[in-house]
């Protein structure tokens, strides 16, 4: 009884001073909206992040030549196709392994229409490797890369820009001037893949054509685990061999690196972390700056009320119900800055979302803890003007000019 009393006398309190009330719960209200805002972009950045390492494959690893985070002096060793061999003798637990060759901004052209792209050469697993899916068509066999056959799977993008709407399957493109058959056209990915973060899209031919024709070397070997609990053991042991093959000496460091998506994805979660948590601390800052606004405010009207309050002790009002009115005010204030704040917090979210384009994703749990700490603050910075009211002298209140 005495609560729901005390909760209507803050009411009252806040509406008649309805303009000083809003302004004071301006302070709460960018607080709490930035912390759930900043939380959901966050959260959602750590997961699109993640989404996007993944999208090459869960299981996969890759080892690259040479180590640009340690270089050597010494020319480090180059890869050969000989170690997928030697991989797959060594690594029981490798079920795909696929060369990687890659070269940039080749120029293709369809009945007078030109583009360029990323031409990458790989084997018949490579699809197996990053977990692709086909749209039209097939990926090159074994057959083809034997016979170095002038075949090529397109892209979505790319097999847009030339066929439309049209099935390209069986289609002569030309690449670097030298025709090509499209066997197939891969599956638009969830998330954007590497190059196409970057505006470019990749089309892909057999290692052995790719070989022939650009006369490039390894960049890397793909492959991937049969289960994704294997990937970090296959990844040290990958090490293990590389370094023995080398002839690496103990305090020497790589001449290759060896990556795995699930180490990378979770990097990039702990970097995006890193730039919330910074957010986040400026959130917080606002959130405390709207609580010394309150406590601001409150000793105001701790002020303006001094013969109200004479007079309620005069009438036998305890020191406790006095403290608790303006403490109950606090948290009043500080509780419809927190409700306002969430609205304004998950609504923000949902513009970010919908009309940015910036991945966002509202969790239960920041609400929860947002709301608890508006009322925190109202009792932390609702305590001194409570105090202050509670201790105030009945004839010195009353005498108050």
């Amino acid at each position: 009884m005495m609560t729901l009393m005390l909760m209507r006398m803050a009411f009252r309190a806040i509406f008649h001073h309805a303009v000083r009330s809003l302004l004071t719960l301006l302070g709460i209200v960018i607080g709490i909206a930035g912390i759930i805002a900043i939380s959901a972009v966050g959260k959602g950045a750590q997961e699109k992040a993640r989404a996007q390492f993944l999208t090459y494959g869960s299981k996969s690893i890759d080892l690259h030549a040479g180590n640009w985070m340690t270089p050597s002096k010494k020319p480090f060793k180059l890869l050969q196709l000989d170690d997928i061999d030697m991989i797959a003798a060594q690594c029981p637990a490798v079920q795909y392994a696929s060369p990687f060759f890659s070269q940039y901004q080749v120029a293709l052209a369809y009945e007078g229409h030109e583009s360029s792209a990323v031409i990458e050469g790989t084997n018949e697993h490579f699809l197996k490797i990053t977990e692709e899916k086909l749209q039209q068509g097939f990926y090159f066999t074994q057959q083809h890369i034997e016979r170095r056959e002038n075949v090529v799977v397109l892209s979505p993008k790319i097999a847009e820009f030339f066929f439309k709407l049209s099935n390209p399957v069986g289609s002569v493109i030309r690449i670097h001037k030298i025709p090509f058959t499209v066997v197939g056209v891969l599956a638009p990915r969830k998330v954007k893949g590497r190059w196409e973060g970057m505006g470019l899209s990749s089309v892909f031919i057999p290692f052995s054509t790719h070989q022939k024709i650009f006369k490039r070397r390894i960049l890397k070997i793909a492959m991937s685990t049969y289960a994704e609990e294997q990937v970090a053991e296959t990844t040290r042991r990958l090490e293990k061999i590389f370094r023995a093959a080398h002839f690496l000496e103990e305090n020497e460091p790589n001449d290759f690196q060896v990556w795995d998506m699930q180490t990378i994805a979770a990097a990039a979660e702990e970097a995006s972390k890193s730039v919330g948590l910074f957010s986040l601390i400026a959130a917080i800052i606002a959130l405390l700056v709207g609580g010394i606004g309150v406590m601001n405010i409150m000793l105001v009207a701790v002020k303006e009320r001094t013969k109200e309050i004479g007079i309620k002790v005069a009438l036998g009002a305890t020191m406790n119900t006095i403290r608790m009115q303006f403490l109950t005010e606090a948290v009043v204030i500080c509780m419809l800055g927190g409700i306002i704040g969430i609205i304004f917090g998950v609504a923000s979210c949902f513009v970010l979302n919908q009309w940015m384009g910036i991945a966002t994703i509202v969790e239960i749990i920041p609400i929860a803890v947002s709301f608890f700490v508006t009322v925190l603050i109202g009792l932390v910075f609702g305590f001194y003007p409570a105090e202050w009211a509670a201790r105030l002298k009945p004839v010195d209140a009353l005498t108050e000019s």
